[in-house]
């Protein structure tokens, strides 16, 4: 079975500057009580130059690029932890900030540059290690 994940990846390489959501679209449908997929996905709106691909074509393209979809959505995921991360350290900065703390406002810079990092580690995205907010500052989120 396709997945939403699956279509949007492919798609996405077949056409690198298509955004989802503004010059494709894609849906699944589910089960209403349990949430689970019931067929394949489709492209529900198709606005880029080229010819909307056919079910032969979308077949094709998702099976050529299906083995890269596990990294895409772990990668994808990794990002979106370090983001909510992102935000937590942000909110270390300007408490120390607002304290006049330089050392817990050096300590937060450090710990958000170690997030920003986390991209660059030699197993990204599957093998990655989370840095720990500063003990002294880790309590006043």
């Amino acid at each position: 079975m396709i997945t939403h994940d699956e279509l949007i990846f492919s798609i996405k390489q077949e056409h690198p500057d298509a955004l989802h959501g503004i010059d494709f679209w894609v849906l699944q449908n589910t089960d209403r009580l349990t949430g689970a997929q019931t067929g394949d996905a489709i492209i529900y709106e198709w606005k880029l130059p080229t010819p909307q691909p056919g079910a032969d074509k979308i077949r094709a393209m998702v099976e050529k690029h299906r083995a890269d979809v596990p990294a895409y959505l772990a990668a994808r995921d990794a990002r979106a932890e370090r983001d909510r991360r992102l935000q937590e350290a942000d909110a270390l900065v300007y408490k120390a900030m607002d304290a006049g703390d330089m050392e817990g406002m050096r300590l937060a810079g450090q710990y958000r540059q170690a997030l920003r990092d986390v991209t660059s580690q030699a197993g990204f995205p599957f093998d990655l290690e989370w840095p720990n907010a500063p003990e002294q500052l880790a309590g006043e989120s």
